[in-house]
């Protein structure tokens, strides 16, 4: 429980590490960082008793139970560390590169301190790379020497999210980091985050303070990115008030209070992913979800725009019940970044645009999971749906929600109407349900869907929206809806991997739009429909 060697190896004017403090609330959060210092290995943390209990991994966790890896245990390091990323300088503790590799929050089975102590402790991880149950075993209570008595065995229990070695090595399959979406090599190369007390600069040692702004890590342009993102470090006009030309006040009001993450981040964001997010909202009436002190605070679901709403924000009539009604709808950059401005967390669209707002484009099929729904189950989930839609004759792309659940995304001629795509929606999750009434329900009620996944065929009704692609949650983590193509969708890809800071990364990274295609792909109704009718007849 103590910090006093952590303390005593550390100059905390020369290293980018927290000095830190024991935490005066015990949480239960855990890091693994992977650290290219003397030998690359894995650090592993688990928040315990105010601190965070940490091992040196030599060769990483694993996802096969029969693969045990050795972890010494080293000392305790401050909460403060798992959310530490950057390098520390040459000659200090641990001189070298340190990777935020994952992080999340770990659930004991049993009594953790007892357990602890006694050597034998067994938890549940919710990472972003790493979940289910997992172990700790102490192996060196007889060893004769101290250092030896610090060995202990980390290794993954047989559950659902287990994996043998011949599928593959979460290690290689997941290398990036889960705060930045950077490389080891590219952390080791950003001289922005090289904390030292000294800093090269031309050949010259020059004095250089820490830097520890969180501003989201905008990509560099890349000539293999489909489409290009033109995104850089705008700077913000304090005098007018303005980013990108748009007006955007009160920058540094924290939305994200867990990560910090300001409106000024937003916008940043919003402004690197435009160019792949716009073709799927442009033109489309819009529904947010806006949260103007942050996401933590009062949120609310804005389906009409407010007096006041800025003008690079269009507006559009659309014919309700008994009147007229006007809805927003985003077309450009300038656009999205006012949807910052006024603090929009979430962007949910129509499924048809505006010039044809009777006859829906996309059909989507939501799948929302139970919470005790395994993710493999999930993926296994929308991998049937896909191929069951192909059987009737129509392809589908897939996205994250940025919660817990995927969007199957299907486009379509623009020939049928609101009650046609609905109803046969419908009937394809009726059939689905009819033939795995264990594993899937119709039924929105929450009583009813305990192990099961709901398939939300109500998306596809007038007047129904669902999450964007790319737009941001209003959750923890400041997470992202995110497009994958088929070969992506995997264990190792949860619906709540991506956020603000690592999905403009990975955009920079692609070689092709995860999603290339959809625009041109026109897909008609009459033949699916025709086969539906036929197999509900029999």
């Amino acid at each position: 429980m103590s910090l006093k060697e952590y303390t005593r190896k550390r100059h905390f004017h020369r290293t980018p590490e927290p000095a830190g403090k024991k935490a005066a609330k015990e949480g239960r959060s855990f890091v693994v960082q992977k650290h290219d210092a003397t030998h690359l290995h894995y650090d592993f943390r688990l928040e315990l008793e105010g601190v965070l209990k940490s091992w040196a991994v030599p060769k990483g966790p694993s996802l096969d139970p029969t693969v045990k890896r050795l972890a010494m245990h080293v000392e305790d390091h401050p909460v403060d560390y798992g959310s530490f990323e950057g390098v520390i300088p040459e000659g200090e503790y641990g001189g070298g590169t340190v990777m935020l590799w994952d992080r999340g929050q770990w659930d004991p089975v049993g009594n953790p301190h007892e357990d602890y102590r006694s050597g034998r402790l067994k938890f549940i991880l919710h990472g972003k790379k790493l979940h289910g149950r997992w172990m700790l075993i102490r192996t060196g209570d007889r060893a004769e020497n101290a250092r030896d008595k610090r060995q202990w065995l980390l290794f993954k229990e047989r559950d659902e999210e287990a994996a043998s070695a011949d599928d593959g090595d979460v290690l290689e399959e997941m290398p990036l980091s889960v705060s930045t979406g950077r490389s080891m090599d590219e952390i080791a190369e950003d001289r922005d985050w090289v904390w030292g007390a000294k800093a090269q600069s031309n050949g010259k040692h020059k004095p250089s303070r820490p830097r520890r702004s969180r501003a989201v890590k905008l990509p560099q342009v890349s000539s293999k990115s489909r489409p290009t993102s033109k995104a850089s470090a705008i700077a913000y006009d304090e005098k007018k008030e303005q980013f990108a030309g748009v007006r955007l006040t009160h920058p540094h009001k924290i939305l994200y209070p867990e990560q910090g993450f300001t409106k000024l981040d937003l916008a940043r964001y919003y402004s690197a992913v435009a160019e792949w997010m716009l073709p799927h909202i442009a033109n489309r009436p819009l529904v947010l979800v806006r949260c103007p002190e942050g996401r933590a605070k009062a949120c609310f679901y804005q389906k009409h725009p407010a007096a006041g709403t800025p003008d690079t924000i269009r507006q559009i009539r659309v014919r309700e019940e008994k009147k007229t009604e006007p809805y927003a709808v985003v077309d450009n950059v300038a656009g999205l970044i006012s949807l910052a401005q006024i603090g929009a967390l979430e962007v949910h669209a129509w499924g048809s645009r505006a010039d044809k707002l009777e006859q829906p484009d996309r059909l989507i099929f939501d799948l929302d999971p139970d919470t005790s729904v395994a993710w493999k189950v999930v993926v296994q989930s929308a991998r049937q749906v896909r191929q069951f839609l192909q059987e009737l004759g129509l392809e589908s792309f897939v996205k994250t929600t940025g919660g817990k659940g995927l969007h199957l995304v299907a486009p379509i001629e623009r020939r049928h109407n609101w009650d046609e795509a609905k109803a046969f929606c419908k009937s394809v999750a009726d059939l689905i349900v009819q033939a795995d009434p264990l594993h899937y329900t119709t039924n929105m009620s929450k009583a009813a869907r305990p192990g099961k996944i709901f398939i939300d065929y109500l998306r596809n009704g007038r007047g129904a929206t669902a999450i964007v692609p790319y737009s941001t949650r209003a959750r923890p983590g400041a997470t992202v809806s995110a497009p994958l193509t088929w070969s992506e969708l995997s264990l190792r890809t949860s619906s709540d991997r991506f956020t603000i800071e690592n999905m403009p990364r990975r955009l920079a990274s692609l070689k092709n739009d995860p999603w290339e295609g959809i625009a041109s792909l026109r897909q008609s109704l009459a033949a699916p429909m025709r086969k539906m009718l036929t197999l509900s007849e029999t």
